[in-house]
C-alpha cells in the first residue's frame, strides 16, 4: 500500500518535481525512445488523471506495466499525447476502477478507506483486463526486470529520488541501460523524470514493499 506520512497536499507537491529542475515532458520521451533497445516501457503521467491524482501511481502504474507487457488497454494513448499531464486520464480512470479503488459510474468517490493502493488491488485490475500479475518478492522482481520481465516494484519515493519525501510509491522497471543499471517508469515524476535508470543498491535502499510482474 502507499502510505504518505505527509497530506495528500504535499505528495501532490512531491509529486510535481519537489528538487528536480531542467528536465521538460520531452525529456521524458526522449528517455522512453532510447529504452527501447531493451525496454518496452512507456511515459504516463498520474497526474490530471481526476481528484485522487494523487494517489494513481497504482492504477497508472498498472496502465505503464499493461501497455510494455504488450497487453491491450482500453483507451491507451500513446506518443507525446499520452505522456502529457491527463493524456491518459480515461485510461487510468478504468484502471482505477478495475483495481476496485473507485465505482465505475463515480471516479469521484473512493471505495477504500486507506490512501493510494495495495500491490493485491493491482493485482487485482491487471487480471480483470486480461492480464497476468505475479506477485514476487522485491529482489526476485528486480531480477526479472533485468532479465526483460514487467515489473511493479512498490519503493519509497524519496529514498528513490535522493530527496526529503516521506511515502509510498509504484514505478515501474524492465530492461537495463548499457552500465547495467535498471530502466525505471516513474508515473509521478512523469514530466521531469519520465523513464530513467538506477542502480540495483539504489533501488534496493528504496525498497518498500514487494513486487508484482505484469504478463
Amino acid at each position: 500500500m502507499t502510505s504518505p506520512l505527509h497530506t495528500t497536499l504535499s505528495r501532490r507537491a512531491a509529486l510535481r518535481g519537489f528538487g528536480v529542475v531542467g528536465l521538460t515532458a520531452a525529456a521524458g520521451l526522449f528517455a522512453a525512445s532510447q529504452a527501447h533497445a531493451s525496454s518496452d516501457l512507456v511515459v504516463v503521467d498520474q497526474m490530471g488523471t481526476g481528484p485522487w491524482d494523487a494517489e494513481n501511481c497504482g492504477p497508472t502504474s498498472a496502465v505503464i506495466a499493461m501497455v510494455a507487457a504488450g497487453r491491450p488497454v482500453e483507451h491507451y494513448v500513446s506518443g507525446s499525447k499520452g505522456a502529457a499531464e491527463g493524456g491518459n486520464a480515461r485510461a487510468v480512470l478504468e484502471m482505477r476502477a478495475r483495481c476496485g479503488l473507485s465505482p465505475w459510474d463515480d471516479p469521484e468517490t473512493k471505495n477504500v478507506d486507506y490512501v493510494g493502493a495495495y500491490l493485491g488491488d493491482l493485482e487485482k485490475g491487471i487480471r480483470d483486463a486480461d492480464a497476468t500479475a505475479t506477485r514476487s518478492q522485491y529482489k526476485e522482481g528486480m531480477a526479472a526486470a533485468a532479465n526483460g520481465s514487467v515489473v511493479i516494484l512498490h519503493v519509497h519515493h524519496g529514498r528513490l529520488l535522493g530527496e526529503d519525501a516521506d511515502y509510498g510509491h509504484f514505478v515501474v522497471a524492465q530492461g537495463e541501460d548499457e552500465e547495467g543499471n535498471l530502466l525505471v517508469s516513474d508515473p509521478g515524476r512523469a514530466q521531469t523524470i519520465g523513464i530513467t535508470s538506477y542502480s540495483r543498491d539504489r533501488l534496493l535502499e528504496a525498497q518498500q514493499g514487494d513486487a508484482t510482474i505484469v504478463s
